[in-house]
């Protein structure tokens, strides 16, 4: 199928400030830059990054207030209709009003997008095993590493030739850089527990025992307000309130990426975080937990320093380097830079998007 006349319809929760939320704004322009008609629907609030949509005349709100909002569900049909796209592309959760829209309109081909990364205590906590009932109505899976989707494969949610990996792309406004002289490092996650905010901060505390001089900036939305809690804590504990500041979300990140030195991903879990592509493309050195695509992105540690999870003294030890060699740190961000805008693009995603949008159409002819 030509992206001339393809038309993608994305349904998503919200557009609060997340990774998800970001790739869905970050696709809805792409689409919109490459001529592809589509739709961005929002089902329960715009949130933040609503505004930074370019095409606001293809943004649609459903306000939806519960699961079993059936006027809301009924606002998705009509506006579905009027559209009539080729596909219903459904982010994580909006995958469930995805299949309610398959068993009344069959004809449009589901997407869904994983966002989610994979670890032992994700499939225990949340297993989501009642994917399995509705696996059926699920015309293709997409994910954001390769972990999630050999996790797919192996539960045999849909046939492996209908699951990939397509990797997320990043997009900033561009802006003059504008760096403090005390070396700062940036983490650009929600607040929750598998963002790894608390082994950062203690991975400030070993640096300040040391006597360095730097700035760490926690950026995030408050998920969770008991780890949110906790952070704050144990910076007070660790008296490094002058050196760890603690923010809320912003709407465009552009700024902020542009007044610090490094970009740090400190997770326990993570799929492909949209925050280490950004920082590539603002030619940020990074420090990352080996975690879900980070040490591909990272060229297992030619573009980027990569250190276990859950380890604040390796965390520290790149940190410390990078404060001591700035210069060093600069050179690798550099080089960080250049590797993602030649990989990581908008470009070279909807290549991969429209081709396996063709697999599919494929598929579905040789199956009938």
């Amino acid at each position: 199928m030509s992206k001339d006349n393809l038309k993608i319809l994305q349904l998503i929760d919200t557009l609060d400030t997340g990774g998800a939320e970001r790739m869905a704004v970050n696709m809805a322009n792409a689409f919109f830059e490459a001529g592809i008609s589509n739709l961005l629907v929002v089902s329960r609030s715009n949130g933040k990054l609503h505004h930074l949509v370019n095409n606001k005349s293809s943004l649609r709100l459903l306000g939806k207030r519960n699961t079993l909002d059936f006027k809301a569900f009924k606002s998705l049909i009509s506006i579905l209709d009027e559209f009539n796209p080729d596909i219903l592309h459904a982010h994580g959760t909006s995958v469930y009003w995805g299949v309610g829209i398959k068993f009344l309109r069959p004809g449009v081909k589901l997407i869904w997008h994983d966002h989610l990364g994979i670890s032992e205590e994700v499939i225990q906590k949340n297993p989501r095993n009642e994917l399995s009932w509705i696996g059926s109505k699920i015309d293709f899976v997409l994910t954001a590493n390769e972990s999630t989707k050999s996790y797919w494969e192996q539960k045999k949610l849909v046939k492996s030739e209908r699951i990939a990996f397509l990797a997320n792309f990043p997009s900033l406004s561009k802006v003059e850089k504008n760096k403090p002289s005390i070396f700062t490092f940036l983490h650009l996650a929600n607040f929750r527990s598998e963002k790894g905010q608390v082994n950062l901060i203690k991975a400030a505390g070993i640096l300040d025992k040391k006597g360095l001089d730097f700035r760490v900036r926690l950026i995030g939305k408050e998920v969770d307000s008991i780890w949110k809690k906790r952070v704050l804590e144990l910076r007070k504990e660790l008296e490094l309130e002058e050196k760890v500041s603690v923010e809320d979300s912003v709407m465009d990140v552009s700024n902020v990426l542009s007044e610090v030195h490094s970009g740090i991903v400190a997770s326990d879990r993570e799929g492909l975080p949209v925050a280490l592509l950004e920082y590539g493309l603002a030619d940020l050195a990074v420090i990352s937990t080996q975690v879900g695509q980070c040490p591909e992105v990272l060229g297992h540690g030619e573009f980027g320093k990569l250190v276990p999870s859950e380890n604040p003294e390796s965390l520290a030890l790149e940190m410390e380097r990078f404060i001591t060699n700035p210069q060093d740190a600069l050179k690798l961000g550099e080089d960080f830079g250049k590797h993602v805008s030649k990989n990581y693009g908008s470009a070279q995603f909807l290549s991969g998007y429209v081709k396996l949008v063709d697999e599919l159409f494929n598929l579905k002819k040789s199956e009938n």
